[in-house]
């Protein structure tokens, strides 16, 4: 890559000569006198601002303050989780996990009854058909009959539960 004066390599990061002068002695990289390689040297400046954003984001610890800022920190930082969970709560967009809990074990427990109803209600149906194609058309049709009413019956929870929860 061709070398450029200072100059252009101020102009190129938005910086007056005299601060390209002053990198240089913090240790802004150049290839001969008053010649810098532009590549190498926004690579430096790029990594000089990212750190100069670090040291000002990181709060500066006096000796004895770091023990009761860090722990006054950690504490803000609570108060803040907290306030969110509130909020969350109140917009309804937060759930119990004792309530997704019992929701999901009263579907498990109706989805097995209504399943293992459906032998003792088809099999007087069943019997004497001798077509294979019509026993697996009425087992299906008793399934989906199933499956039906407890989306039918969770749709209804559901809007129940919207309705309480709104009140």
């Amino acid at each position: 890559m061709p070398t450029v004066n200072a100059e252009k390599i101020a102009r190129a990061l938005n910086l007056t000569e005299s601060r390209v002068h002053q990198l240089v002695k913090e240790g802004m990289p150049k290839e001969a006198r008053g010649q810098f390689d532009p590549i190498k040297c926004m690579a430096f400046y790029i990594r000089y601002l990212q750190n100069k954003i670090e040291q000002k984001t990181m709060p500066t610890l006096e000796e004895g303050e770091e023990g009761e800022r860090a722990a006054r920190i950690r504490i803000l930082r609570a108060q803040a989780d907290e306030k969110e969970i509130q909020l969350a709560k109140l917009r309804s967009q937060l759930v119990a996990v004792h309530d997704v809990e019992k929701a999901t074990s009263d579907l498990v427990l109706t989805t097995t009854a209504h399943i293992m109803a459906i032998p003792q209600r088809l099999a007087p149906e069943l019997v004497g058909e001798t077509s294979r194609v019509m026993i697996q058309a009425r087992i299906e049709a008793a399934i989906k009959k199933a499956l039906s009413l407890l989306a039918k019956s969770h749709r209804d929870e559901i809007s129940v539960d919207l309705n309480l929860a709104k009140n």
